[in-house]
């Protein structure tokens, strides 16, 4: 059985799933962009928040709402890429931001990982390891 019939026979059968790789693929409830960090909806995925929990990062962008994206889970192995939301040094603590971006520490932020490398300005695409501590900032 290939993998389109396992995931329909999931669907038609409402079985649960387990991933065993790094990336799962998403319905997308809107645009996102590569490399944003993403949060699970009842409907699929869309962009995480400063205040919401990501689950990764997209792998490719998704256009419009429908349209199936690849996440990189933060459970997976390895570094993962991020958009910067400003200037960032290397080694500094990544925390959520707006429009699935990492920042600096903000009231309603999650701690989400370590800067592997410096980002110059907003918009910036760096290398971060996921950390599981997923702190909130008071």
């Amino acid at each position: 059985m290939n993998v389109e019939n396992q995931i329909q026979k999931q669907r038609e059968n409402k079985m649960s799933s387990k991933i065993d790789t790094n990336e799962r693929t998403f319905t997308a409830d809107g645009a996102i962009g590569m490399h944003e960090l993403v949060k699970v909806t009842a409907t699929g995925c869309d962009v995480c928040g400063i205040d919401e929990h990501a689950i990764g990062t997209a792998v490719n962008p998704a256009f419009a709402a429908g349209d199936a994206i690849a996440v990189k889970l933060r459970s997976g192995s390895g570094t993962h890429k991020v958009v910067a939301s400003a200037a960032l040094a290397q080694g500094a603590d990544a925390f959520t931001a707006a429009s699935g971006k990492v920042g600096a520490s903000a009231s309603t932020s999650f701690r989400i990982g370590v800067l592997l490398e410096a980002s110059s300005a907003d918009g910036d695409v760096v290398e971060m390891v996921f950390i599981n501590d997923g702190t909130a900032v008071a």
